[in-house]
């Protein structure tokens, strides 16, 4: 699949679904890109009141039925995947038997644009930007899915030295390849992918030119990039082979480690997130040295109980006066109020407040208070510690329509609802095991936990 920073040259052969709603939700507005698989829009979300991007297969792909499994089985396991170096998918259905997904609308431009435009990398810029990758590349791996079609169209760059990849996992079809889809479990492709990316965006070769110089072995480098740099991209591109990295985990270290070399007093990330250290070693208490017992005169004695006597009769004194003077203060009412002004109020009365968690809510207003304990109204001592629920807003029904009833329970699931009653019934124009309809309707707002009824079409026997 192609990314949506670049609108190429549209072509004819296809129908224009311009001005069509999908869902009664997202309005194609325009097409801003035709790849080979996918034809990309520009499209606006009535519901939430943005603009998105709208990716559905070309037509002639939707006779292929194993293409378009795999496609909606991407879009499910992409509405998943939540990462700073990834564009996000917000979510997917099915249009009149075609299935499409919405992604969040990027503008930055891709980095085959700017390659294309005869802009290259600095071999500093260079190990940025694998930094980005290879991050991005190792949550996928930690989440079990591999890009399988990693070029210079899926990746976003931005300014800042950031860069984002979009559609891991989506299915393409690469004409006289083994298989028209990616093996989603081979990383070491991906690993090999950014190979061929970091060594055309140091120097001016083509793709096909850096295929070939990988395939004889002779790579072309200018005098400035240095030999650790070199090395990386060339363990790179030997990684499908056995003899590179294993894991983009690996090349992740590798560039952590070249950066720190390059520049050793700048603050970089860790290669991955630290393990928490071990306990402790537990020390032996210290025994306390002898002192010797000091003597005492008599009169001393007397003089000393005393004194305590009189230390023992203030402190009682001092306790009955901070009840008596009713040092207890009343529990406010903080439900539904927003966090940061509950907080005032606590501390206006002397006492604290700690977010103990957060919950979806369709009746509170997001970072609003959900609940609180102590209650309302109960009198407690100051710099009692009041722990409230944050609300999150309420969570919306996904579009489930058209989804077989394993997806759609997994769906709901994932996203904090409780799959409810389950009612077939014979629907004409859906396949047998499809969603035809939600209780509460798509769209609807509701609370973690709550139930979504699905209806499902199934033939009567």
């Amino acid at each position: 699949m192609p990314g949506h920073g670049g609108r190429g040259k549209l072509s004819e052969r296809y129908p224009d679904w311009r001005g069509r709603v999908l869902r009664k939700r997202y309005r194609l507005d325009e097409r801003i890109a035709l790849g080979r698989t996918v034809e990309v829009f520009r499209a606006y979300d009535l519901l939430e009141e943005k603009e998105v991007a709208v990716k559905l297969p070309l037509p002639h792909l939707l006779s292929d039925r194993e293409f378009c499994d795999q496609f909606r089985a991407a879009a499910h396991r992409a509405t998943r995947l939540r990462h700073p170096g990834l564009v996000e998918v917000l979510d997917y259905g099915l249009e009149e038997d075609r299935p499409f997904v919405v992604e969040e609308l990027v503008e930055a431009k891709t980095l085959h644009e700017l390659l294309e435009s005869g802009k290259r990398m600095k071999p500093l810029g260079a190990l940025y930007f694998a930094l980005e990758i290879a991050r991005t590349l190792a949550y996928l791996e930690k989440q079990g899915v591999a890009h399988g079609s990693l070029d210079e169209r899926h990746i976003f760059i931005f300014p800042g030295r950031k860069a984002r990849i979009s559609d891991p996992g989506f299915p393409v079809v690469m004409g006289g390849a083994e298989s028209p889809f990616p093996v989603f479990l081979n990383a070491q492709r991906d690993v090999r992918e950014l190979g061929y990316l970091l060594y055309r965006s140091l120097n001016s070769r083509s793709r096909q030119e850096a295929q070939e110089d990988a395939r004889k072995g002779v790579l072309r480098w200018d005098r400035e990039v240095p030999p650790r740099l070199k090395r990386l991209v060339e363990t790179c591109l030997q990684s499908v082979e056995g003899k590179g990295f294993a894991t983009a985990a690996e090349v992740l270290k590798e560039v952590v480690s070249s950066l720190r070399e390059e520049l050793p007093m700048a603050p970089l990330p860790p290669e991955e997130p630290e393990e928490e250290a071990a306990e402790e070693e537990k020390v032996a208490p210290v025994a306390p040295l002898p002192l010797p017992s000091p003597r005492f005169r008599r009169w001393q004695i007397w003089v000393g109980g005393g004194l305590l006597a009189v230390a023992t009769a203030l402190l009682v004194l001092w306790l009955l006066s901070a009840f008596i003077g009713g040092t207890k203060v009343e529990v406010p009412n903080l439900v539904n109020v927003n966090v940061e002004e509950a907080a005032r109020m606590a501390a206006e009365r002397g006492l604290g407040l700690l977010v103990v968690g957060k919950d979806y809510d369709a009746r509170v207003k997001a970072d609003y208070v959900i609940s609180q304990s102590p209650k309302p109204g109960e009198m407690v001592k100051k710099k009692t510690v009041i722990k409230v629920l944050q609300s999150l807003g309420p969570l919306t029904v996904p579009n489930l329509v058209g989804l077989s009833l394993e997806d759609a329970r997994a769906v709901l699931e994932s996203r904090g609802f409780r799959v409810g009653e389950i009612t077939f019934r014979e629907v004409a124009g859906y396949s047998e095991n499809r969603v035809v309809e939600t209780d509460p309707p798509y769209g609807s707002k509701l609370s973690s936990g709550d139930a979504v009824n699905l209806v499902v079409n199934r033939k009567e026997r």
